[in-house]
């Protein structure tokens, strides 16, 4: 038998296999399957392989089908996916309770190993046993935040100058591209301080190292179980090269830093001050474990490169959306120029210093980006749980209990989208979440008047729901904005300091530059559930009177 055979053989029985384990798992529990309605599936021979092969391309419009259809009934609907499986999506008036239940019910941790497939893609398991970058964010980043704005306005700044040059002509850059950039040096401003948050070559090992991960999970995800060492094997040798990659120019400033660090701990008076920075914050995690052998110079530089992965590429996603929804907007409306001022109010009334307390009145970018996000997701259905207690999950208006081992999702983009809750939806109105007098005013200072068409401060649609629910900041969470996650130990821990990073960010570039308006909103590529960042360009120049 020829090798392509062998291998054409060994797909087939693997897709065999795969198909008998979906259909024995099924069958296993079918009283719950067969009673809860689906989305995706057809009346055909292996429904459910065929449902899957659909999913790659069709789960944004089976989400907003099963929401219309069902979840706005309060009942919970199936759908197949190819990277989890049959996917339960719980409804918006369940959400709440289902996602305070205990981790004996729902599992969190490990179902975001699987999702990243951490099994294959991080080669160190010490870092993922012993979490100690975990920490970090959750405790020393946040407690610093009134320490860092400096620091991420600087290097925000030379991100900006370096992608998007300090020339008076047009130039046409990639939002996607130039966005991450500047977000990974404004990041790592903080994470790891000069001269690796300002070398290229750092910044573009720290993408392919994520985009390494991600996208290594992702196909294994896809791939059948049995298969999945195949691809898995393929990532860990992707993903340790790109972690040397990494690693090669990190390694002589985090040898350094532990050198000084373990001199300082044997002699007081030893002059060095240990900089306020994520390195500093994982190597006395470190020390505090216990264990020295969380101090191995590669060992630390991997949960740099993980604080990273989690950090860069959603903050940078976000910031592409803003600029492209933004910029899509009708001109006359004027919300570049409202926006401009309060930043250079704020900017006024600080000393031209941008300090955390300066950061926290930018109240109109706060609702922009807000907004933003609750108009352009990273993914339709999004934060994954897996069914663990024996009993299975009840909910509400399902007759059985969700099996065991099964996945569930809440469906995102659908709930953000919905007209009852946010009046023209699809719709970017950048100051739905604002004081609508903080935005007459500006109005009123810049002459742009109260017309019919700017209603309530600039073309604001009633507010969601009630009056008082109106004016939120973007890191506080409720059952219709999840971009965060829900209310809860769980809730995205690095919230905080990515609001400090997108607000500078925005800031910089309104008070710098001018970007030339868009004939239509670039649409994001749909993979699976995931609306992956577009190519889009924009045309960009320094504003002559920036300040």
């Amino acid at each position: 038998m020829q090798p392509s055979e062998q291998a054409l053989t060994l797909l087939t029985v693997a897709l065999l296999l795969y198909v008998v384990k979906n259909v024995c798992f099924l069958k296993q529990h079918a009283a719950f399957w067969d009673s809860q309605p689906n989305i995706g599936l057809r009346n055909q021979w292996l429904a459910w392989l065929r449902g899957t092969l659909r999913s790659c391309t069709h789960i944004q419009k089976w989400a907003q089908e099963g929401y219309d259809k069902y979840s706005t009934d309060d009942v919970p609907f199936v759908i197949p996916t190819m990277d989890r499986g049959p996917l339960v999506i719980i409804p918006p008036a369940q959400i709440k309770k289902v996602y305070a239940l205990t981790d004996t019910v729902l599992d969190v941790h490990n179902t975001q190993d699987e999702n990243l497939q951490l099994e294959w893609t991080v080669w160190d398991k010490d870092v993922i046993e012993e979490r100690l970058h975990v920490n970090v964010i959750h405790n020393q980043l946040n407690r610093n935040l009134v320490h860092v704005s400096g620091k991420i306005y600087q290097e925000i700044e030379f991100g900006f100058n370096r992608m998007w040059g300090t020339g008076s002509q047009w130039k046409e850059v990639k939002v996607w591209d130039t966005a991450l950039k500047i977000i990974a040096g404004a990041a790592n401003g903080v994470f790891c301080g000069k001269p690796l948050c300002r070398n290229p070559k750092f910044l573009d090992a720290l993408r392919d190292h994520a985009m390494g991960i991600f996208g290594s999970a992702l196909v294994i995800g896809c791939t059948p179980r049995l298969l999945q060492p195949i691809p898995g094997i393929i990532a860990a040798h992707v993903c340790e090269y790109l972690f040397q990659k990494a690693a090669k120019i990190a390694l002589p400033f985090i040898e350094e830093r532990l050198a000084n660090t373990a001199k300082l701990k044997a002699n007081h008076k030893y002059e060095w001050s240990p900089p306020n920075d994520g390195l500093q914050w994982i190597i006395d995690e470190c020390y505090g474990s216990s264990r020295p052998s969380q101090l191995d110079p590669k060992r630390v530089c991997h949960r740099l490169l993980l604080i990273n992965d989690v950090s860069l590429h959603t903050t940078a996603f976000t910031m592409q959306d803003f600029i492209l929804n933004l910029f899509s907007t009708d001109p006359s409306l004027g919300y570049v120029e409202i926006l401009r001022e309060e930043c250079a109010t704020v900017l006024g009334e600080a000393g031209g210093v941008w300090t955390r307390n300066a950061v926290e009145k930018l109240k109109l970018v706060d609702s922009a980006i807000r907004e933003s996000m609750r108009l352009s997701p990273v993914g339709t259905i999004m934060l994954p749980r897996k069914v663990k207690h024996t009993g299975g999950l009840p909910l509400r208006n399902a007759k059985y209990p969700v099996p065991v081992g099964t996945d569930i999702s809440v469906p995102i983009q659908p709930i953000h989208h919905d007209e009852s809750i946010y009046p023209e939806a699809r719709r970017y109105l950048p100051f739905r979440f604002a004081e609508p007098e903080a935005v007459l005013r500006i109005r009123g200072r810049l002459g742009l008047g109260d017309t019919e068409k700017s209603g309530r401060g600039a073309g604001e649609p009633p507010a969601p729901k009630q009056e008082e629910a109106r004016v939120k900041s973007t890191v506080m969470l409720d059952e219709d904005f999840l971009s965060f996650g829900v209310s809860g130990k769980h809730a995205c821990p690095g919230r905080f300091f990515a609001l400090v990073e997108m607000k500078l960010f925005v800031a910089h570039l309104l008070l710098n530059y001018e970007v030339e308006y868009l004939q239509e909103r670039p649409a994001p590529v749909n993979i699976i559930w995931l609306n992956h960042p577009s190519n889009a360009t924009v045309r960009v120049r320094k504003r002559i009177t920036a300040p």
